[in-house]
């Protein structure tokens, strides 16, 4: 549970900016609002999957995840 909720801290810095930058931005739409969602649940899910030592669904939470705040990369920069 440590190194779950370490991993999650780490990755909450990148996506922190990220909605930080698509806020400042004015970007916000409903495809970030979603993108949010999808971080936030497949961090919840991916916590409970390495809790229990799962590893291919942790992999998949972590890719959605990582999708998600590539939408909002992608969002911020215009480029969606």
């Amino acid at each position: 549970m440590k190194r779950a909720h370490s991993n999650a801290v780490e990755n909450l810095v990148v996506f922190a900016a990220l909605v930080l930058v698509v806020h400042a931005s004015g970007t916000s739409n409903e495809i970030t609002v979603l993108a949010c969602m999808v971080y936030f649940w497949a961090r919840v899910a991916r916590f409970v999957v390495y809790t229990f030592g799962i590893p291919l669904l942790r992999t998949f939470a972590f890719a959605a995840g990582f999708a998600s705040q590539v939408v909002l990369a992608l969002i911020a920069l215009g480029m969606v």
